[in-house]
């Protein structure tokens, strides 16, 4: 329990962590929020925009168009391409380029180039211009620019605006203009629509609001924006040339516009002009390149007609840290309900997936951004979070039972055991297995207590019991054979617990370490004379068969051991070494398994308590005498 709620305070921990990044994020983190969203705009890829915004150019083919009709050596170029070959262009050409575009039908016609102060070419070319405005009143929308000496960002004065003073009456006054700058984009930040600069970020700097060209083009249109243009972001629609596009030059003459495949697609819509010439470094960066001003003004407008303008949601920072906090919170409930890695991690991973689907879908349909960088984050924290207490447990629970088997077996039967710690806990929960099971006890030991404690040997006494005991143990181990308890100065063992190398070499095992254990007394013997000690002699029995192995007693009280006739069996033919004068006995099943390996002599049968008569056997003696 303990531990759950560790893991449940670390888990709404990495849930709060997720919601302050997500609510407030800061430098580095800001930076990678907005790469992940213009992965995501780039994974969604270039999508059309809508037919009602047409750009017309004034691009490089344009340029070179005017450049080679005046370099014609025979006669005079047409009037529409004089002076069209160079920026800046005359403004009576944007004045006829104007007229062509609203005869075809054009609803509107902005033009995106700011005519500060007269015309370098004289005030005819301001004339011709405003003939052109006076002729289609309220159809021509211009731009300004708001020039800025100094940082506005700082708060200092100095801010002017720039106006096409010359033909602002011919325009029909201010009303029509609309101003060209954009705020620049920031690290971390997307680029915002044009609307932000002239709605929020001069009446910051104590300066009226003045409307962006784009939101002057669609009034002029009767249109109005579907969407708060000054706290949204750009949804770039895709590269440069994405829009529908009519360079300039095609429209300016009238033998190639008057058959024009793209002239219908004019009529009722909004036309942006504008130069989009060499924009190499100066363009806008955006997923899919840099785009000239011509195309961020018309993606700009085309986001508030369809009202998909980008932003995140929630806009207030604490109910977007909430929303962050979300799905940490409902995967830790569910998750932590149960304790298996693989229950926990699947949660998570169903986390995950929800979170980017519900990104996805709100991003493509609702043009939102939900947080997503701070909870996937914090969900792969979860995920180690989950793992590391998963290892915990399970490096806990291999101690737990390395101490557990440690106490009944050889330290490389440990290893082999804890490589499945689930077959281990079966093991310790309890099965049938077939067994051979080893009694040994000394012979006359309790009338030699009796005579060493009226004489005060007792010290004595023990210490050779211990030893003894210590050679049996070395021996048994040696032989692959599972301490199971001792009983006073019995011995019991087991061979084929709790791992088994199969009953024909369990049982080999087992005579063979009854043997070797003989030997072992014997050595002990004669170290035990020549130190004036009495020698000890033993009787072994050995029964093969199944057995119940497993920790039985009681939860303060617990034991690995073998219960079933096979133990009973042995026991009581160890009994029966006394009256049958041999050092070890052992049952029919014993004799079978190890026929062919050993030499084995029949006692025929004897009567064993509650068991009746049954043939049991003995190994022949060894060269050297021993049996």
């Amino acid at each position: 329990m303990t531990r759950t709620r560790s893991l449940a305070a670390a888990s709404l921990g990495v849930a709060v962590l997720a919601g302050v990044i997500s609510g407030w994020p800061l430098g580095r983190w800001r930076d990678w929020e907005r790469g992940l969203e213009d992965q995501l705009l780039a994974l969604r890829g270039q999508r059309r925009p809508p037919a009602q915004v047409v750009v017309v150019p004034i691009d490089d083919a344009t340029l070179q168009q005017g450049d080679w009709y005046q370099s014609q050596p025979q006669g005079r170029p047409p009037a529409w391409a004089v002076g069209t070959g160079t920026l800046p262009w005359p403004r009576a050409a944007y004045g006829l380029l104007a007229s062509r575009l609203i005869e075809a039908g054009a609803s509107v016609v902005a033009v995106n180039v700011v005519f500060a102060g007269p015309s370098g070419r004289g005030p005819a070319d301001d004339w011709d211009l405003a003939a052109q405005l006076r002729r289609y009143p309220g159809r021509v929308a211009l731009a300004a620019e708001m020039l800025e000496p100094e940082d506005a960002r700082t708060g200092s004065s100095g801010l002017t605006l720039i106006r096409p003073e010359a033909v602002l009456e011919a325009l029909g006054g201010p009303e029509r203009l609309g101003l060209g700058n954009t705020l620049p984009a920031e690290p971390g930040e997307p680029p915002r629509h044009p609307e932000a600069y002239g709605r929020r970020l001069l009446p910051a700097n104590g300066v009226e609001p003045f409307p962006s060209l784009s939101a002057t083009t669609l009034r002029l249109a009767g249109r109005s924006s579907r969407q708060h243009d000054a706290a949204m972001a750009l949804n770039v629609y895709g590269p440069e040339g994405t829009f529908p596009r009519i360079p300039a030059w095609e429209v300016l003459d009238p033998g190639r516009w008057r058959g024009h495949p793209l002239r219908a697609a004019v009529r009722g819509s909004v036309v942006l002009i504008g130069p989009v010439v060499s924009q190499g470094e100066a363009g806008n960066p955006t997923p899919f390149g840099r785009l000239s001003g011509l195309e961020i003004l018309a993606t700009a407008t085309a986001n508030s007609l369809g009202g998909d303008g980008l932003a995140p949601w929630p806009t207030a920072a604490p109910w977007r840290a909430l929303l962050a906090m979300l799905p940490l919170l409902l995967v830790s409930a569910v998750a932590l309900r149960g304790r298996r890695l693989s229950w926990r991690l699947g949660w998570v991973g169903v986390g995950l997936l929800a979170l980017v689907l519900a990104g996805w879908f709100t991003f493509l349909h609702g043009h939102r951004w939900l947080p997503l960088l701070g909870p996937a984050g914090g969900l792969v924290l979860l995920g180690l979070l989950y793992g590391g207490d998963a290892y915990q447990r399970e490096e806990s629970e291999r101690r737990r039972l390395r101490r557990t088997f440690e106490r009944y077996v050889a330290p490389s039967v440990v290893a082999e055991i804890l490589a499945d710690p689930a077959a281990a806990e079966g093991m310790l929960r309890g099965r049938l297995r077939p067994v051979t099971v080893l009694f040994s006890d000394l012979i006359g030991f309790t009338q030699l207590t009796q005579k060493r404690c009226k004489e005060g040997h007792t010290e004595l006494h023990v210490r050779q019991l211990n030893r003894y005991l210590g050679a049996m143990v070395a021996v048994i181990t040696d032989h692959g054979g599972t301490i199971d308890k001792f009983i006073g100065d019995a011995v019991m063992a087991v061979f084929g617990s709790p791992l088994g190398r199969g009953e024909r070499q369990e049982a080999l095992a087992a005579l063979h370490c009854a043997r070797a254990m003989r030997h072992a007394l014997e050595e002990l013997n004669v170290a035990w004379r020549a130190e004036g000690i009495e020698p000890l002699n033993s009787g072994i029995g050995l029964a093969s068969g199944p057995a119940m192995v497993g920790q039985i007693g009681s939860p303060q009280r617990l034991e690995f051991t073998v219960i079933g006739d096979t133990v009973n069996l042995a026991s009581r033919l160890e009994g029966q070494t006394r009256p049958l004068q041999v050092p070890v006995v052992f049952d029919a099943a014993t004799a079978e398994l190890v026929r062919g390996e050993l030499t084995v002599r029949s006692l025929g049968p004897v009567p064993v308590k509650g068991m009746g008569e049954i043939p049991v056997y003995t190994l022949e003696s060894d060269p050297s005498g021993r049996s």
